[in-house]
Formats: structure tokens, sequence, C-alpha cells
């Protein structure tokens, strides 16, 4: 386990020293994000179905990447450890398909149908303004949401939990950090919108190089910002961030007994390893010092 020192770099810091490890990162994301949704944009055009819902079905796919983006940022944001950043980012992919497949379905449903509701309320709010305040009510759900997905990602690369326990979990930290979620979802809404106005205003030739730009480092910066704003309240009510050690290495059984049955952390050191306790049996959030 990796000592850190009492001067480690900030996070924003650590974003510029680093900036291009961080930067392959955001290519080893962005470029299949990119590859899938054109497939999806051209077999929307194809079928003559050609409208964003249909595009961002890409995101589907896409979304299996992004537990390898997400594990590198929260090394190099939150642990200080600079680890390499192909296969870091190629593991996690690989150990987490499963659930971020899931996930992916689950962000493309909370998009598309937020996307869908606040335009209809929108345009019935012309005509009645008591459906103005629905919008109003649902912006507030979506944002709810929104900060829920924060925590998502992170949560399922770092925590071996179940999927219910792991939105559960998400949304009870939407309301025990509030403050400092809204200052994320602010941050974000910042960055997406540079991005949206970049789009908007680049014109002839530079809109490519617009494109590409907003692609590369969007989900990078996005993702960066709330990684490094989440990860101290995550951790204070759910743990450090641990790499359990593999089944395939070999623990020393009598010390892990030992020590297993003098504790009740879910984390152990044996042989100078960070372990799993095997007697613990508590799901998270489940002690009295979890959320408030």
């Amino acid at each position: 386990m990796k000592n850190k020192s009492a001067a480690s770099p900030c996070a924003f810091v650590v974003f510029f020293k680093k900036l291009p490890q961080l930067l392959l990162a955001g290519l080893l994301f962005s470029v299949p994000m990119a590859a899938c949704i054109a497939i999806f944009a051209a077999a929307a055009f194809l079928s003559g179905f050609n409208n964003i819902l249909v595009w961002g079905l890409g995101m589907i796919p896409a979304t299996l990447f992004l537990p390898g983006l997400v594990m590198v940022i929260r090394k190099y944001a939150v642990e200080k450890a600079f680890v390499p950043v192909v296969s870091t980012f190629f593991r996690a992919v690989k150990d987490n398909l499963k659930a971020f497949l899931v996930h992916g379905v689950i962000i493309y449903a909370i998009c598309a149908c937020s996307s869908f509701a606040i335009m209809y309320y929108y345009t019935m709010a012309q005509k009645d303004i008591v459906y103005g305040y629905i919008m109003t009510l649902y912006v507030l759900f979506t944002a709810a949401l929104a900060i829920m997905l924060f925590y998502v990602p992170l949560m399922s690369v770092t925590y071996e939990l179940k999927l219910k326990d792991i939105y559960k979990n998400s949304m009870l930290l939407v309301f025990g950090k509030i403050l400092w979620n809204l200052l994320t979802l602010l941050m974000v809404a910042v960055v997406c919108a540079g991005a949206f106005f970049a789009l908007v205003f680049a014109k002839g030739a530079l809109f490519p190089f617009a494109v590409a730009l907003v692609a590369l480092l969007c989900p990078l910066i996005v993702n960066y910002i709330i990684i490094s704003m989440v990860s101290k309240g995550m951790q204070e009510n759910v743990g450090s961030f641990v790499d359990v050690i593999s089944e395939a290495e070999p623990v020393d059984e009598e010390r892990l007994a030992a020590a297993s049955g003098n504790t009740d952390d879910e984390y152990i050191f044996i042989n100078g390893k960070m372990v799993k306790n095997p007697s613990f049996t508590s799901s998270f959030l489940s002690r009295e010092d979890r959320l408030d």
C-alpha cells in the first residue's frame, strides 16, 4: 500500500503535472465513445429515425469504457498513485463490463427521459403556468439523479457492492453532502456549457477541431472534477479506496484468521497487504457512523 506524503499535491496541481498521462486516459475513452455514437448516428440516418435519442444509444456501449477513465483519474487525482495508464485503464474495463453495461442503460434512460420530459413540460408551460411548476420540480428531480450518477461509476470500480446497493447508497450520498454536491454540479454545468458554446460558435474548418477537442477534453475534465470533489465524502462515509489483492495471490490463512478475529474492520493488513476481512458481514452505510 502506498504511503502518502503530507505534502502530496492537490488534485488541481496533479492535473497539470500529469496532463499527458491523463490526456491518454481521456483519449482511450473518447475514441470508442466517438465510434459508438458515430455508428448509431449512421444507423439512425440510414433507418430514417434520425434523432438525438437514437444517436444517444451510443452512450450504452461507450459506458463500458468509463471504468477505465474513472480508475485512472481516481489513482492520479485522489490516491496520487501514478500508475501505468493503459494497463490500469483496460484492467478496470475488463473487471467492470457487466456492471457498466447496466449503468449505460440506466444513464441513457435517465438522460433520454429527462430531456423529453423537460422539453414537454416547457412546451406545455407556454399554455398553462401549472406545467411550469411541474417542470421546476422535474428539473430538481433530474438534478438529484445527475448528482447520484456522480457517485455510481466511482463506487462501482472501488467497492464490491450489488447494483441495488450502489444506487441506493449513491442516492443517500446525494443528500448527505448536498452543498458539496451542488457545487460539483455547478462546476460540471460550467464545463458542459463551455463545450456547448465552443461547438455552437465554431465555424468552417474550426468546427471539426472543436468537436475533437470537446470529445477529448470534456469527458476527462468532467470526470476529473467529479471524482476530485466527491471522493472525500465517499471515503468518509464508506471507507478508504483500497485495491483488494487478487484471489490468486497466496494469503497466510493462520494470520488472516487471527487478524480477522480481533477487529470488525472491512479491510486488514496481512503480510504487508490490505485484504478483505472474511469476518466482515455488514453492508456499508449500515453502521452508526455512516451518513448523518
